[in-house]
C-alpha cells in the first residue's frame, strides 16, 4: 500500500451507522404506515404494502439503472392511487407518511461509542468522508449529526444529492473530485461487496470490505477485509507492512 493515502471514504448505513433492528423489505412500508394517523385510508397494512411495492416497480421502470429518487415519491405514488383520499388531502397524507417513516427510521439508528473513538483516531492521520446511497435528502448528514459524528468528515456525498446510486461511477467520480486527490490515494471502507469493494476498485481506489458475520457472501477472489472497526484501526494505524498484508 502507498504511504501517501490522504482519504478514507466510508459507506454509511451498517458501516458507520447501525440499526437496532435490521429491516426486512416490508418494514420500510410499515415504518410509514404505523402511527401515521392516516392508516384508515386503507383496509389494512397489506393493502398499503401492495400499493407501496407497486410504487417501487413503477418508479424504477422509468429511471435509468442506478438513478436515484426521493423516498417521498413512493408515498406520493401510493396516495395518488388510493381513491379513498380526497384530492385536496393527498399531499398532506403523503407528507404524513414520509414524516412518520423518517422519524421511525431515525429512532432505530445509532453509532457505537467505540466506533466513534476509532473514527476520531483515524481522523488524526487521514481525512474522512462519507459516500453513501440514501433516499432522504440530507438524511445521512442528519444521522451523523444526531449521533455526534458530523464534525469527523470533510464532506458527505449521497445518492439523493448526486442523483446516482452506487455502483454508478458518477457518485464515486464526484467524491473523488471533492477529495481533490488521486483516486489511488483513497481507501474505501464499507459492508457491501459490489458497492463498497468492487466498484471503488474499478475507480482505482483501494478498498477494504467490512465483512460482518451477517454478510454470508461467496467472494469471487481473495478479498481485503476486516470484521470490525477495531481491526480496521489496527490495520490503518499500524505499521505499513501490516497494512500491505491486508490491501
Amino acid at each position: 500500500m502507498k504511504s501517501d493515502i490522504k482519504y478514507i471514504f466510508f459507506d454509511c448505513m451498517e458501516t458507520l451507522v447501525d440499526l437496532h433492528e435490521l429491516p426486512r423489505d416490508p418494514d420500510y412500508a410499515l415504518w410509514a404506515f404505523n402511527g401515521s394517523g392516516v392508516e384508515h385510508y386503507w383496509k389494512d397494512f397489506d393493502e398499503f404494502l401492495k400499493k407501496y411495492n407497486e410504487s417501487k416497480i413503477e418508479i424504477a421502470s422509468v429511471l435509468d439503472p442506478n438513478e436515484e429518487y426521493e423516498m417521498i415519491r413512493r408515498f406520493e405514488f401510493v396516495v395518488e392511487r388510493t381513491d379513498t383520499i380526497d384530492i385536496h388531502l393527498k399531499n398532506d397524507v403523503a407528507t404524513n407518511l414520509y414524516d412518520t417513516y423518517w422519524s421511525t427510521y431515525k429512532s432505530k439508528c445509532f453509532i457505537k461509542q467505540d466506533k466513534l473513538g476509532i473514527l476520531l483516531d483515524l481522523a488524526k492521520k487521514y481525512k474522512l468522508a462519507v459516500v453513501s446511497n440514501f433516499k432522504i435528502r440530507d438524511g445521512i448528514e442528519e444521522l451523523l449529526c444526531l449521533n455526534g459524528a458530523s464534525n469527523l468528515f470533510e464532506f458527505v456525498v449521497t445518492s439523493i444529492n448526486t442523483g446516482w446510486r452506487k455502483p454508478s461511477p458518477k457518485i464515486y467520480e464526484l467524491a473523488i473530485q471533492y477529495a481533490d486527490c488521486a483516486s489511488d490515494q483513497i481507501i474505501f471502507v464499507g459492508d457491501d461487496y459490489e458497492n463498497d469493494y468492487l466498484a471503488p476498485k474499478r475507480m482505482n481506489m483501494m478498498s477494504i470490505l467490512l465483512d460482518k458475520e451477517t454478510n454470508n457472501i461467496d467472494y469471487e477472489s481473495e478479498v481485503s477485509k476486516v470484521k470490525n472497526f477495531t481491526e480496521l484501526k489496527s490495520c490503518l494505524l499500524g505499521q505499513f507492512e501490516d497494512i500491505n498484508k491486508l490491501i
